[in-house]
């Protein structure tokens, strides 16, 4: 009877479950056929061609098409780049972005500055000013058929540097959420952000060794990647206008990479010391290149984005060197490593692989191949921090084993004479100085006839009951020995 009861209960509550998704797929239907006004209009008007490029009072490049990049030495010099806008807007009130690289802007409109992006107010005398900036301005009604120029003072020969890309006018909605196309790198970025802190957290809770070591700077390669990811895409926007303060994020990332990657390695892996310290001392350098990059933007002399690309390429070469050596150290028998060469062949797979895609023009939204070979290199990395933790775990519980069987008599349960002596060693050497110490010798006596009479199982037992009572009527801090018998 009860039995039955409980199914027909079940009975009910599949019936509910599937009206209750019924009534759910119904409210989703009627509430999609809501009339909502979009939040992007798709009416932005690019302004590629008919622009005009000075530097100072000289024309250097007329009627051109926009993207356009500014050769030969640019560092220091101000180019003004100008056009006449269109007769009508395609609608108002109207925004016009556009994205500069290491420079200053000032839009003018018929020579009047309507907006302005310096660095005034900083202490660099050469400062980065962002690696991809974008700019939104207000265009004035009266702005239609004016004439249109844009300002640039230049601070770096670097690659990235000299470039004007493609200015649009539109709806400032529009412009935000064409900057929100990178939203899923990141994510990607603070998912390793949090997967890194985390890790480095959790390794606050393990044994001091090998296995904190390696899970922390485990977390600390994450949370470097982490950073370089989510400061370096456009979506950045949405959470900090200033997107010159995230670039020092991906700077400190960057010259760190080598430290962290070679401490993860001496901490994960049994590597022979002479095989390492070599690349620690070059990760020292880096550190010391970044410290200088400080120096160098505050006096004038370079800035970041100066020595970006040699960074680049030094980190690059510093992985090539560090796993080659491993390699060999591998194929020596060192099997161990098999899990970090992995990782870094497939995180050079992924770098090659989105190259070859650009080297096609074969353009992936949000760079998803690297990340995804990142992610993967993150697994394989955490899998074998896993193992050492795990192993760390049955080695201190192997010696823990071999403690209590050296320093614990088999029979009783309680100290034997080894610990006994060491302990007595302590209280003569003044560590136990700290504390009232007294000292109590029990004999047993009679034992002999008692295993010569009624044999050595009963002799046994009124030692384990002795050493039982003497342990249960002294204080808890106390500690019993035997110390004779064998």
């Amino acid at each position: 009877m009860i039995g039955k009861k409980k199914r027909n209960i079940s009975r009910a509550g599949t019936v509910l479950l599937i009206l209750a998704g019924a009534v759910l797929a119904v409210s989703i239907y009627f509430d999609s056929q809501l009339t909502v006004t979009p939040l992007s209009r798709n009416q932005n008007l690019v302004l590629q061609d008919h622009w005009s490029i000075y530097e100072g009072e000289e024309l250097i490049a007329s009627d051109i098409s926009l993207p356009y990049h500014i050769q030969g030495d640019v560092n220091g010099k101000t180019y003004t780049v100008t056009t006449t806008l269109p007769e009508e807007f395609p609608l108002y009130p109207a925004s016009f972005s556009i994205e500069t690289s290491l420079s200053t802007l000032d839009i003018l409109l018929d020579g009047k500055t309507i907006y302005t992006y310096s660095a005034q107010g900083t202490a660099w005398k050469k400062p980065v000013l962002g690696g991809g900036y974008t700019h939104f301005v207000d265009l004035p009604d009266w702005a239609p058929s004016h004439e249109l120029s844009m300002v640039m003072t230049i601070y770096s020969n670097s690659p990235f540097a000299g470039g004007i890309h493609i200015p649009e006018i539109g709806s400032r909605a529009d412009q935000i959420l064409y900057q929100l196309r990178e939203l899923p790198s990141l994510a990607v970025g603070f998912i390793f952000l949090f997967t890194g802190v985390v890790s480095m957290l959790v390794s606050l809770f393990l044994n001091k060794g090998k296995e904190r070591q390696s899970v922390f700077y485990f977390g600390m390669l994450i949370l470097a990647l982490g950073l370089w990811v989510a400061t370096q895409n456009c979506a950045k926007v949405i959470i900090l206008r200033n997107s010159v303060l995230p670039l020092n994020l991906s700077y400190i990332a960057l010259f760190m990479l080598p430290y962290i990657l070679t401490k993860y390695i001496q901490s994960s892996y049994e590597v022979v010391e002479r095989i390492i310290d070599p690349f620690l001392f070059i990760s020292y350098l880096f550190l010391a290149a970044f410290i200088a990059g400080g120096a160098g933007q505050y006096f004038g002399w370079f800035n970041y984005a100066d020595t970006l690309l040699y960074a680049g390429m030094g980190l690059i070469l510093f992985i090539l060197s560090i796993s080659l050596v491993l390699l060999r150290d591998f194929f020596k028998g060192n099997r161990d490593l098999s899990s970090f060469l992995i990782a870094v062949a497939v995180l050079l797979f992924t770098v090659i692989s989105e190259e070859v895609l650009l080297m096609m023009s074969i353009s992936l939204e949000n760079a998803s191949i690297l990340h995804a070979g990142m992610g993967l290199c993150g697994i394989i990395l955490l899998s074998h921090s896993a193992r050492v933790v795990s192993q760390g775990r049955k080695n201190t519980l192997r010696e823990q084993m071999l403690q209590n069987l050296a320093y614990t008599d088999s029979l009783t349960g309680i100290g034997n004479r080894t610990l006994y002596e060491i302990k007595v060693d302590d209280i003569q050497s003044g560590e136990e100085s700290q504390r009232v110490i007294g000292i109590i010798i029990i004999d047993v006596n009679n034992l002999k006839p008692i295993n010569d009479e009624q044999g050595h199982a009963v002799g046994d037992a009124v030692l384990k009951h002795a050493a039982l009572m003497i342990s249960e009527s002294l204080p808890s801090e106390s500690e019993v020995f035997r110390v004779g018998g064998g």
